[in-house]
């Protein structure tokens, strides 16, 4: 029975070629984002300076099995030209529809074993059959066992003068390093958005496709450099739109986040209009925009403010267009580089957060109305400047400025102005000659050491102590581990005192060592802003109870009104809280 087809089964097959295949660069000329490789390659050509074996590495989409064939087309050609392939020769054209006998594409996640690898070292010996040179080009290379790896090594090193090798890889971490030093390396990088968007806008036109500037834009940014995504893109635009891509089309297309969209958002966010931030994100998520895309999305928001804030214009990777680029300008004159990065360090544990919780919704909204409620975030450098002229921070711990007899307030010899301090009340009578003589030191003017100890009581003291702990907990967690059960005995410019109980012996001794001794002195040094003295010790050679018993305060305790809004400002920097303590005021 003979079947009759209206028309060829060929021409059917081939009616339509998909955009990424039909503009696969035929020239070295025509690959976009790889000056550098292409500019050595021809080089080397030209130069009769062809390398035996080479790998191309970089991610996806971005030229490198296009690049390989260019150069096997331009090893083989009949009329070698000197930069490109002329593609009008036999060899050409065979090595474009991928049927040339001389030219072997061989996928490497497929042909993986030992066995393939010995069939290839013997098909080498045999002379190719129309061209100059037998070239083998293995994609995903990294995907070839250990032991196929070391089947080639020989072959790869000195093979047939007639055979040239071309790998391509988006891993080249996997490769063995004995395959690499055999090879000539090319990185290829991600294409930048500009170049994606002239090269869609130019194929846009040859296809006769109507797209506005603004669609072609969204397409550019979902292609994360690689041209390839982009042209698949715009495939799919066509088949969705119909030939007319529209800026709508693709954001419902993509599942994206429209970018007035997410400027309405991130403004309210810095305008610190919470109930705007809840209102906007519960129309996004009711759009089906899901909760860990959007602060992904905002994360690279923010990221292009801090560019702007820094650099003042945008960046090659950054595709804006001018009204978007006068907007996000503005939401950035609005915002201080610290409160830029401290949105960014939220937003960042904020997706750690969601990816551990099934209701990523509710991590997402909280960070958001913490962030407009944030008050105005201070660098470190005015922090201390800051507690510096309150006579807190800087170079070292200075007085608390408590009264001493005789001192003359009217003339600043007392606390600063806006400080209380309480009023001195005689002892109770059932009170123990301990206590009374630690209110006769406090009255002498030293009641910011304890007397048996020399333990620093002043806020200040308490701050830097915080700070360290906080420093030392971010840096290094073992050593937190040990010192976190320490005590300040003393704690002043000049020396600082830390103490253990008798339980804790071990942890004095393992902070004592080299390593976390010299990282607690840069530690100090860090947080106090001087160079003191690091004494590690046992509380009971300071004729203290061990057992971590508090001895009964000083009665004069001075607390600095003024400095309340400070310290709660530097505790949220340093991550650090804040303890109301009746014997010990606010530390």
């Amino acid at each position: 029975m003979k079947f009759i087809y209206p028309c060829d089964i060929n021409e059917i097959t081939m009616s339509y070629q998909v955009l990424a295949q039909k503009y696969r660069p035929q020239k070295f000329e025509d690959v976009i984002g790889q000056e550098a490789v292409t500019r050595t390659l021809t080089n080397s050509v030209k130069a009769g300076r062809v390398a035996n074996a080479y790998i191309f590495c970089g991610p996806r989409g971005v030229g490198k099995t296009s690049v390989a064939r260019l150069l096997s087309k331009t090893l083989n050609c009949e009329k070698p030209p000197e930069e490109s392939p002329c593609n009008k020769c036999p060899s050409c054209d065979q090595i474009t529809r991928s049927s040339s006998i001389d030219v072997l594409e061989i996928d490497g996640a497929s042909n993986r074993g030992i066995d393939e690898i010995r069939t290839l070292r013997e098909n080498v010996k045999f002379s190719p059959s129309q061209g100059r040179y037998k070239i083998y080009i293995i994609d995903e290379v990294h995907m070839l066992t250990q032991e196929a790896f070391n089947a080639l090594l020989k072959t790869l090193e000195e093979p047939p003068a007639h055979v040239k090798f071309i790998f391509a890889t988006t891993e080249p971490h996997k490769v063995l390093p004995t395959i690499m030093s055999r090879c000539q390396r090319f990185d290829f990088r991600k294409i930048s958005p500009g170049m994606i968007l002239d090269r869609i806008k130019d194929i846009a036109g040859k296809e006769k496709i109507k797209m506005d500037d603004k669609a072609a834009l969204l397409i550019a940014r979902a292609a994360d450099g690689s041209l390839r995504d982009a042209l698949v893109i715009l495939d799919q635009m066509v088949s969705f739109s119909g030939g007319k891509v529209t800026s709508e089309d693709v954001t419902e297309l993509l599942g994206m986040v429209h970018k007035d969209r997410m400027l309405e958002l991130s403004g309210a966010v810095i305008d610190k209009e919470s109930k705007h931030v809840a209102a906007v994100l519960d129309d996004m998520i009711d759009a089906g925009k899901d909760p860990v895309f959007i602060a992904t999305s905002l994360i690279g928001h923010y990221r292009d403010l801090m560019i702007l804030k820094t650099a003042g214009k945008q960046t090659s990777d950054m595709a804006l267009t001018d009204d978007e680029c006068r907007a996000m300008l503005g939401q950035a004159e609005k915002l201080s580089l610290e409160e830029i990065l401290y949105i960014l360090q939220n937003l960042s544990n904020c997706i750690i957060l969601m990816k551990g919780t099934v209701f990523a919704r509710g991590a997402l909204e909280i960070t958001l109305i913490r962030l407009t409620k944030r008050g105005d975030i201070l660098s470190l450098p005015d922090i201390m400047e800051k507690l510096e002229r309150l006579g807190v921070g800087g170079s070292g711990i200075k007085p608390s400025g408590r009264s001493t007899p005789g001192a003359d307030l009217s003339q600043g010899a007392g606390p600063q102005e806006g400080m209380k301090v309480r009023q001195q009340t005689p002892p109770p009578a059932y009170a123990g000659e301990e206590t009374r003589a630690r209110q006769k030191d406090s009255v002498d003017g030293t009641s910011g050491v304890n007397s048996t100890s020399g333990v620093n009581n002043t806020s200040s003291g308490n701050i830097q102590w915080k700070a360290l702990l906080n420093y030392v907990k971010n840096k290094k967690m073992s050593a937190f581990t040990y010192l976190n059960a320490g005590k300040p005995v003393r704690f002043d410019a000049d020396r600082v005192v830390i103490g253990f109980g008798r339980d804790h012996a071990f942890n004095r001794e393992a902070l004592d060592t080299g390593d976390n001794r010299s990282f607690l002195e840069e530690a100090l040094s860090k947080v106090t802003g001087a160079s003191p003295r690091l004494e590690l010790t046992l509380l009971e050679f300071l004729g203290e109870e061990s057992s971590g018993k508090k001895k009964a305060p000083s009665d004069n305790t001075v607390i600095k009104e003024d400095l309340k809004p400070m310290i709660e400002k530097a505790m949220d920097v340093f991550g650090g809280s804040i303890v109301r303590d009746s014997t010990e005021g606010y530390r």
